[in-house]
């Protein structure tokens, strides 16, 4: 969690027309690296530019719980 903080630090993220907010690593060139929207579970996805895809649901005790549900692409 601690190194999501950190990694989270790092970029600057905005807010589009869609709903989604899109962020960008200034230090890579300003590509963007990591998109946040909603997902149909009352929760959020995070999608990384590598094709990572974490989804996190709100659990009762207002704690978010995370996983990985698609993994980046192979190299």
């Amino acid at each position: 969690m601690l190194a999501t903080m950190i990694l989270l630090a790092q970029l600057h993220c905005a807010p589009n027309a869609s709903g989604t907010v899109d962020c960008y690593d200034a230090q890579k060139g300003g590509a963007p690296v990591l998109k946040v929207e909603p997902n149909l579970f009352g929760g959020f996805d995070l999608r990384q530019s590598g094709g990572k895809l974490v989804r996190c649901e709100k659990k009762a005790s207002g704690e978010s719980e995370c996983r990985v549900v698609q993994d980046g692409q192979k190299r």
